[in-house]
């Protein structure tokens, strides 16, 4: 037989919350209760002749007066919080708060009445003090309707405010699911999208070289799972990044031999910058497809990393392809990869970001990439790190990329 489940425990700080809140009312009303007192007592003489006790009446009338409305605050607020106007039940509210005001004065003066005497050590004879009642009722009830209504109106102020940033915490949390969803379709398009062109690359090889080719798709296996293993992370580590790019640029070297040097020119200290996931494989595999697979003989890339200012990473990626002239088709019309690089970007920085392609005067063509500088809250590990491309052991036949640090 199971156990019926425990009633969830209130939350302290929700109970605190609500203590100080009760606090902070009654304290308000205390103060208003004094500044009518001292109004009473100094403010009016003419009034001063009919206080018979002096400042003890004046103290107890207009205190006990902000005590009971103190006392029937929360019920007035509760009450005012469930009638906020609205089209479809505006006739029930409407209702409601005209019974409530007719109502509570009357409430107010009877608490009083009981109560005064015993302040004032009077005896109270409960027939006597409500038969007052008829009499005082319309000479209070317009202050007490004014009173009322301050508590109403407060209260809605607070609601409508608390509604509206309901409203905003809604819409901020609804974008957020949207722009996630939206980058988890990037970067699930991406992943096929390098690995078609992976092995593409493979393909020639499978006729030309059987043992190149059985490297590269080893090469391949080690992007992949270097891939999956930040597929959860929109943003990671610049090293991160780095060593996935050398993996794939072990593959590319397979291809394209001695043809392709790459340098890598990082500033110490910004190995830890968060960059998004994926973003320099896309760039650097169109500066090899548009840069060096166009042109004959051997080409270079470069990469540079680099603080500007205090808060902006730059980074630039560079070829000596065909140049501006030959880099109309790269203008005019983006691949899977670049496109896929822009929308995220958006997605992640809104407009807090650079991305745009240069022709360079003579030869080649730049991509420059401005990011807002995040470090995790980690100490970053100063550049140089040893990195893969460097390590793994080339065979002699095949001189590849070089991607070394400057």
């Amino acid at each position: 037989m199971s156990k019926s489940a425990a009633p969830p425990k209130r939350s302290r700080s929700g109970a605190s919350a609500r203590w100080s809140t009760a606090g902070s009312v009654f304290a308000a009303w205390i103060l208003v209760g004094l500044l009518r007192a001292a109004d009473r007592y100094f403010s009016d003489p003419f009034q001063l002749p009919r206080l018979e006790f002096g400042l003890w009446e004046a103290l107890t009338q207009n205190l006990l007066w902000a005590v009971v409305w103190a006392v029937l605050t929360p019920l007035v607020v509760s009450i005012a919080w469930r009638s906020l106007p609205t089209r479809a039940h505006g006739i029930a509210t409407a209702a409601r708060l005209a019974a409530v005001a007719l109502l509570l004065p009357a409430v107010h003066c009877a608490a009083y009445q009981l109560t005064y005497p015993f302040l004032m050590r009077f005896p109270c004879v409960v027939s006597v003090q409500l038969g007052a009642l008829p009499h005082l009722l319309p000479i209070l009830f317009p202050t007490h309707l004014v009173t009322l209504g301050a508590i109403v109106g407060t209260t809605w102020m607070f609601a409508y405010s608390a509604l509206s940033k309901e409203r905003d915490v809604r819409a901020s949390q609804l974008k957020t699911r949207l722009a996630n969803a939206r980058l988890e379709a990037l970067k699930s398009q991406l992943h096929p999208h390098f690995l078609f062109n992976t092995l593409n690359s493979i393909l020639p090889l499978v006729f030309r070289d059987g043992e190149a080719a059985s490297r590269t798709v080893v090469r391949l296996a080690d992007l992949l799972r270097l891939s999956l293993q930040n597929e959860g992370s929109d943003l990671i580590p610049l090293r991160k990044e780095v060593e996935l790019l050398s993996v794939y640029l072990e593959i590319q070297r397979t291809r394209f031999q001695d043809r392709l040097t790459v340098r890598l020119d990082m500033e110490p200290g910004i190995a830890e910058a968060l960059v998004p996931n994926l973003i320099l494989q896309p760039l650097v595999e169109n500066a090899i497809k548009h840069g060096i697979a166009a042109r004959p003989g051997a080409g270079r890339i470069e990469i540079r990393a680099r603080r500007e200012g205090q808060d902006r990473l730059g980074i630039l990626i560079r070829d000596d392809g065909p140049g501006p002239s030959g880099e109309a088709q790269r203008f005019q019309t983006e691949g899977v990869g670049l496109r896929n690089t822009r929308d995220r970007l958006v997605l992640l920085y809104s407009d807090d970001h650079v991305f745009e392609f240069r022709g360079l005067p003579e030869r080649g063509c730049e991509v420059a990439l401005t990011v807002p500088l995040i470090f995790p809250s980690a100490e970053p590990p100063l550049w140089p790190l040893p990195l893969p491309l460097e390590s793994a052991p080339r065979p002699p036949a095949a001189a590849g990329p070089q991607l070394a640090p400057s």
